[in-house]
């Protein structure tokens, strides 16, 4: 389809609030879902909405969600509910596609600095496409269908990183409490552990055309994210060259290494050039006795987290004491090795399901932009 769509502001469209509750008024055993600017829902006991919606989170990642029945919320999360009069102009799972579009926009700009926050008025002066209903549904519909191809393949790398936690279990046992009873050790004793240089931003070179820098904002959650990439200069200098990353190495990111699903920790993949390590990243490189694939399972332990100890402050953070300090166990090499291969079977199979993933993404993200210049 090929037509010229008329917008309007989301806000002549939809009343937009917020929560009034503290992100401390969850309940683990409550009834009803609790949203705050977290990307999974808390609970809580009781409810002051009963609508259907679409919920943003006012800060953090900025994430949209969709919901409909009874349940509470955060008082900087919003909630975009149709105005009564206009119920039969609007789809509301058209507004949440194009929220999806709309909050990732701001998100890249970063609004506020350090703390990503939205205003108000972000959302009300959204300028919101606005086919017949019927159309919206249609719209809605497509992009449904998308999403849950996108989330089954999701799930099948969940899938596979609890097989990667339950052979973990199975052949060593809880790091914590340590059942079959391993020697333990500071990883400082077992891996060589390195934090990157100080790169004068100003000297960056655009993507493509220097060594490329791995800084903390391309260490995601198991990948590398090369989007947004700053390169060096390509010259000899000897004292960059420790600096330079190796396929397998483990690069965690030391500050807010936190986010919404988990640790900023990945292994480097294999590259034409060999990166290098950007100050408040870490490198984190087993010794020849020791398997980087258990150094890697053990840093992703749940243990790892709570050794770190992060407080409640406006930027988390790692140290390199923190990492020297934590206590891993120290089995058999023969065993370390017969883990290592049971993991690399697994992970051919999850570099599959994300290369599939990755496939999906692209084509609803061509979705979406079609989908609001009333092309799809």
């Amino acid at each position: 389809m090929n037509s010229i769509i008329n917008s309007v502001n989301l806000g002549s469209l939809t009343n937009i609030r917020t929560g009034k509750l503290d992100a401390n008024a969850s309940s683990a055993d409550g009834r009803y879902p609790f949203f705050t600017c977290a990307r999974k829902p808390l609970q809580i006991d009781n409810y002051s909405f009963d609508c259907e919606c679409v919920l943003i989170a006012g800060n953090g990642d900025l994430n949209v969600k969709y919901y409909t029945g009874k349940f509470d919320a955060y008082q900087r999360t919003y909630i975009i509910e149709t105005k009564p009069e206009k119920s039969e102009h609007l789809d509301l799972r058209y507004v949440y596609h194009f929220m999806e579009t709309y909050v990732g926009k701001l998100r890249e700009q970063s609004i506020g600095g350090i703390i990503k926050y939205i205003k108000l008025g972000n959302l009300t002066d959204a300028e919101i496409p606005l086919p017949p209903l019927a159309e919206q549904k249609r719209i809605a519909a497509i992009l449904d269908a998308a999403e849950a191809l996108r989330a089954k393949r999701r799930q099948s790398l969940i899938a596979l990183d609890s097989l990667i936690q339950s052979t973990f279990l199975d052949i060593f046992g809880d790091p914590v409490t340590n059942p079959k009873g391993w020697e333990e050790t500071r990883m400082s004793s077992i891996a060589n552990i390195l934090t990157g240089f100080a790169f004068k931003s100003a000297q960056y070179l655009p993507n493509g055309e220097g060594i490329p820098l791995l800084r903390g904002i391309n260490v995601g959650l198991g990948r590398i994210n090369w989007k947004e990439q700053a390169d060096w200069l390509d010259e000899s200098n000897p004292k960059l060259q420790r600096y330079r990353l190796q396929k397998g190495d483990i690069a965690l990111a030391m500050d807010r290494p936190w986010i919404n699903g988990g640790l900023k920790v990945a292994r480097v993949p294999e590259l034409r050039k060999q990166p290098l390590l950007v100050q408040r990243v870490a490198r984190i490189r087993s010794n020849s006795n020791y398997n980087q694939e258990l150094l890697y399972s053990l840093i992703q332990h749940p243990a790892f987290v709570r050794h770190c100890a992060p407080t409640e402050t406006t930027i988390p953070h790692i140290s390199p004491k923190d990492l020297n300090s934590f206590l891993v166990i120290v089995p058999p090499l023969e065993l370390q090795q017969q883990f290592a291969k049971i993991v690399e079977k697994i992970e051919v199979q999850k570099a599959r399901c994300q290369a599939q993933l990755d496939e999906l993404d692209n084509l609803f993200a061509s979705l979406q932009s079609r989908a609001f210049k009333g092309e799809l």
